[in-house]
């Protein structure tokens, strides 16, 4: 199982980004902490993530993706964002109708995908929540437009095992009202930073190897200028943690080009080209320039 959420973050110079961030387990009679489950799409503006059943998840992503980079008008991006989806919704009911010889109720898919990008026809970031509908007998996807219940800030969706998903929400209320009050409609600038990447790390915290969900939190970023990155996580922590990538670890001799490095500890972040301790030793930078800034801040007459 997992716990995986996408939301819009806001940034202070007034831009957006599309966040994708999940944790790193795939269970299925054991416990695997490494496992990728975001997806970028090679027209870049797009990524998708799943929760459920592994069984079904992996086949079904790796083959959607595969599959959707066959057609040539979504690799130009002349396929919006939207008929993208729908093409991805084909792809994966196609699939689904190729299961045979299964035991009974084994046909219906224990997995939901989150799909989302930069619609660059609408200039705005969309998500879509993908399951399979029994009453539908196929996979249906549904538009997320609202904040799933956190007042004013911003879009944001969640899928997950049902103890994950709770949890989930109750850490993630609990960090947005500490910094915008209890009414979470009432401050007129308050959106979405990092705050769900928070509640992610906090569950992954106190995981342990019994629970559905386990490993480093993994991340994907989209842009308004539809590119989109794989985001490297130290964890636990920048000072005693490995730079995870996509639910990985780099091994010590790996050099990388990471475009985002982010420390949980902090919420600071950098880049990094070279191995995990290049990358610490430039996080560690970003940290020390964050709190001058913040010493110098305080400083300041009022």
């Amino acid at each position: 199982m997992t716990i995986c959420a996408v939301w819009v973050r806001a940034l202070s110079s007034g831009g957006e980004e599309l966040v994708l961030c999940s944790d790193s387990r795939l269970v299925g009679g054991k416990r695997f902490d490494q496992g990728q489950k975001i997806f970028r799409f090679s027209r870049t503006d797009a990524a998708i993530c799943f929760a459920g059943g592994t069984d079904w998840a992996y086949p079904m992503i790796v083959a959607a993706v595969t599959a959707a980079e066959l057609h040539a008008p979504s690799q130009t991006r002349a396929l919006k964002l939207p008929a993208f989806k729908s093409h991805l919704v084909h792809i994966l009911n196609q699939l689904q109708l190729q299961v045979h010889h299964y035991a009974k109720g084994q046909d219906i898919p224990d997995v939901t995908f989150i799909f989302g990008g930069y619609d660059w026809f609408a200039k705005s970031f969309r998500m879509w929540r993908i399951a399979f509908s029994e009453f539908d007998a196929k996979f249906v996807a549904h538009e997320r437009r609202g904040s799933n219940g956190f007042g004013a800030l911003g879009m944001l969706e969640v899928a997950g095992d049902e103890k994950s998903t709770i949890d989930f929400k109750n850490r993630l209320k609990q960090i947005a009202q500490s910094k915008y009050g209890l009414d979470m409609r009432a401050p007129p600038n308050a959106r979405f930073d990092m705050e769900p990447f928070e509640a992610v790390c906090q569950l992954l915290s106190g995981a342990t190897s019994r629970d559905n969900i386990g490993g480093s939190p993994q991340a994907v970023k989209i842009y308004q200028f539809m590119n989109s990155t794989d985001v490297g996580v130290f964890w636990p922590n920048s000072e005693s943690g490995r730079l995870f990538v996509s639910g990985r670890p780099l091994l010590e001799y790996e050099r990388a080009t990471v475009k985002s490095v982010l420390d949980p500890g902090t919420l600071n972040s950098t880049w990094c080209s070279g191995n995990t301790e290049h990358a610490r030793n430039q996080i560690q930078k970003a940290n020390a320039t964050v709190a001058r800034a913040m010493r110098s801040t305080a400083s300041l007459p009022r």
